[in-house]
């Protein structure tokens, strides 16, 4: 990485490091720190991921795990993981540690470092990641797909901010599903490829299975 890369790079996760931390310690819900609209939103989002694959007994990695709200809400669901979450942002690891919860949490940058080996994760999961505005959003997503399908044994689920959101935000990026599943059907590893959309206004889902798999 050279010395522009490396600067970019910095800025990038300040603005992350900024929006999220930003909102800590104002007495929001977790929800909100997260920049979701409603717990209820949230929770949806989340039975995305159940609706698309099994969980129950997978090693699941959550990518951008934030304060842990995943794990607590396959708990409430009685689905048993073998959980790892993962975050960019110390200060989020560090609140769901608190939580006290039945899974690992660690401070890694999955796309920079060499944390996981090759299909180490049964399913591997993110929610929001790709929500920000960051100015190589669809680079990064190219990016992230490749290593997250490296990480994977059986699928990648995700979700993205709807182009034909009715309210958007500069400070988002927004993605077309049709050029998405495009995207995805290049990958010589991927089999099947579903697309949820209509549960929420802004946001669509999407479940691509490793072939041999689904």
């Amino acid at each position: 990485m050279d010395k522009l890369e490396l600067e970019d790079k910095l800025k990038k996760t300040e603005k992350i490091r900024t929006y999220y931390e930003s909102k800590m310690g104002q007495g929001l819900p977790d929800y909100g720190v997260l920049g979701w609209e409603s717990e209820k939103a949230q929770q949806l989002r989340f039975d995305m991921l159940l609706n698309a694959v099994p969980l129950d007994g997978k090693a699941l990695l959550d990518i951008g795990c934030g304060m842990g709200n995943l794990l607590e809400y396959l708990d409430s669901k009685g689905i048993n993981v073998k959980y790892t979450g993962v975050d960019i942002l110390q200060s989020m690891i560090e609140y769901a540690k608190c939580k006290k919860l039945n899974g690992e949490f660690c401070c890694v940058d999955v796309f920079e470092d060499a944390s996981y080996s090759q299909r180490s994760f049964d399913i591997v999961y993110t929610s929001g990641i790709f929500n920000l505005n960051l100015g190589n959003n669809r680079e990064f997503l190219l990016m992230a797909l490749n290593k997250m399908l490296e990480l994977a044994k059986e699928a990648v689920v995700f979700n993205l901010l709807h182009k034909d959101s009715p309210d958007r935000e500069d400070k988002y990026y927004y993605y077309d599903p049709i050029e998405i599943r495009e995207l995805l059907e290049n990958f010589p590893e991927v089999g099947n490829v579903i697309i949820k959309e209509q549960y929420l206004n802004n946001d669509f889902t999407v479940a691509c299975f490793k072939k041999g798999t689904k």
